[in-house]
């Protein structure tokens, strides 16, 4: 099982890393830009065209810095670069093995397919969900930088939020690998799903229904005054163990 991680974790360690770097680095400009985009709000909300956007500028304009960071860090942040680190290293968690002829290798092992899958699910969901933490905590010591405070609790718990959100995403393209014959179909397949998903929260009626509308700034700014959204985080967790289980079962009665 150690063998299984160290192997897995060691072709994701410096692109989780990197990942980390561009999370990190879009979230310090976002910050040290918060001054002149706070003097500019009322200007910037009349040239926005969108209604869902709008609203984001509104609640900027209400409660100031905790929304702003809300939306570049989380809506913007996470959601922009999580998706893309999860297409590209988890899209072969299974397929490529069936894409490079190797999958007989691996599971001749030892080991029960189950097992294996368990732990490559696990290092990769480490690889994408600890960027989230380290790089939002890093913004509680920055935030003093531009006059700013963020709460300690509220940001850990937005970010507990989020890794529910980003789980759901990475168990989809889990089971998405193991029916993937192709090692970059999964991660298509989601990148498609999220892009169409956007385009639907930026349509005013229909933004709703839209994935994008459980992360959106008004979600986090309950998370802010206390309010955590306990039935939506149980749903994606359900949806996750939902779709692992599919991908147990479907990887269990796979042929190579």
């Amino acid at each position: 099982m150690i063998a299984i991680a160290r192997q897995y974790a060691r072709g994701l360690i410096w692109l989780s890393l990197g990942y980390f770097i561009i999370l990190e680095a879009a979230l310090v400009a976002a910050i040290f830009y918060w001054p002149k985009f706070r003097d500019n709000t009322p200007a910037l909300a009349k040239l926005v065209p969108f209604q869902s956007l709008q609203d984001l500028l509104t609640a900027v304009q209400q409660s100031g810095y905790w929304p702003y960071f809300a939306i570049q860090q989380w809506f913007k942040g996470c959601s922009l670069f999580g998706v893309a680190a999860i297409a590209f290293m988890g899209s072969g968690i299974i397929a490529r093995e069936a894409d490079q002829r190797t999958a007989e290798f691996l599971f001749s092992r030892p080991v029960s397919r189950r097992k294996v899958l368990r732990v490559r699910t696990a290092v990769l969901s480490f690889a994408v969900l600890w960027p989230v933490y380290v790089s939002s905590i890093s913004a509680i010591w920055l935030s003093p930088a531009v006059d700013e405070a963020l709460p300690w609790a509220a940001t850990l718990w937005a970010s507990t939020y989020m890794a529910c959100f980003l789980l759901t995403l990475i168990t989809a393209t889990v089971l998405l690998s193991v029916i993937s014959t192709h090692q970059m179909r999964a991660g298509i397949i989601i990148v498609g799903i999220i892009l169409l998903s956007f385009a639907q929260y930026l349509i005013q009626g229909i933004d709703q229904w839209s994935l994008f509308a459980t992360i959106d700034v008004w979600t986090f700014m309950r998370i802010g005054v206390g309010e955590y959204p306990w039935m939506a985080s149980g749903c994606f967790l359900t949806a996750s163990a939902a779709m692992f289980a599919l991908a147990e079962l479907l990887l269990k009665r796979r042929n190579w």
